[in-house]
């Protein structure tokens, strides 16, 4: 038996919303890394903003509450891949991308089990590290031939959040709403800015993925935190990162936006 539409909507708006938590506070946290006053070593990533919520007044509870708003997502995210919730068919390239949602789906949910163990007081950073976890792949004769393929996948999502912006099909989930002129241009804006952003991090990390299949090395491998340290190492990297920090917050207005007026 199917969840139920209001059930699916209410995935939708806690997931999205928890997604432009995470978002918002990447961004923001850039930002500040720029300004020199983060005292964090570094730029962050989903789990670094994840020990950032835990280490805060109730702590806990926010992690609970982020934790149950991720796996929200990730619930959602695989409904969208196994009914089609986008209408993306059964040949090669709709596979493909209901393959993409079921991903992505998935380490929304590895990022909720991390919260909740945090949470728990379980060491929710005890685990492996992504680079740990290549080494891995890397140490089988057929390793780096996953992990090009990774990065040719990421290469994909990375191009397809460029073509979402440039073609508007961020748009598509609020036809027919009754929103004004400025509402409107407000969720064009923030996607449209947002998706660029995701667009350079995701190109970036493709990148080191490609490096990482290549030189057999899985120190290559950059994450969404390395990523940003390696914008803000370039020339004129700091303005760079300011840049891209703006943008990745504008990518987590643009869930709440989502999360506000978009129904499944």
């Amino acid at each position: 038996m199917g969840l139920s539409h209001s059930t699916q909507n209410k995935l939708f708006t806690l997931g999205y919303t928890a997604k432009g938590v995470v978002y918002s506070l990447i961004g923001i946290f850039a930002l500040i890394g720029v300004i020199g006053s983060a005292g964090s070593g570094g730029s962050w990533g989903p789990k670094e903003v994840i020990n950032w919520i835990g280490s805060n007044a109730f702590g806990n509870i926010l992690l609970f509450l982020i934790g149950l708003g991720l796996l929200a997502y990730c619930s959602w995210r695989w409904i969208t891949a196994l009914q089609d919730k986008e209408n993306e068919g059964s040949d090669k390239e709709g596979i493909a991308k209901r393959l993409g949602y079921a991903v992505s789906g998935t380490a929304y949910g590895v990022l909720s089990v991390y919260a909740f163990k945090l949470a728990l007081g379980s060491g929710g950073g005890s685990g492996q590290s992504k680079q740990d976890i290549i080494a891995q792949i890397l140490s089988k004769s057929w390793g780096p031939w996953v992990i090009g393929l990774i990065a040719v996948i990421m290469a994909g999502v990375a191009i397809f959040q460029l073509y979402r912006a440039l073609k508007d099909k961020h748009m598509e989930g609020i036809k027919g709403l009754q929103l004004n002129e400025k509402q409107r241009k407000t969720f064009e804006r923030t996607g449209e800015v947002g998706l660029t952003a995701r667009f350079v991090v995701y190109g970036i990390i493709s990148y080191s993925l490609l490096r990482t299949a290549l030189m057999d090395d899985p120190s290559q491998f950059k994450g969404i935190n390395e990523s940003l340290d390696y914008i803000g190492n370039q020339s004129y990297g700091q303005i760079l990162l300011a840049i891209v920090g703006l943008g990745l917050l504008a990518y987590g207005l643009f869930m709440f936006i989502r999360a506000r007026y978009e129904r499944v």
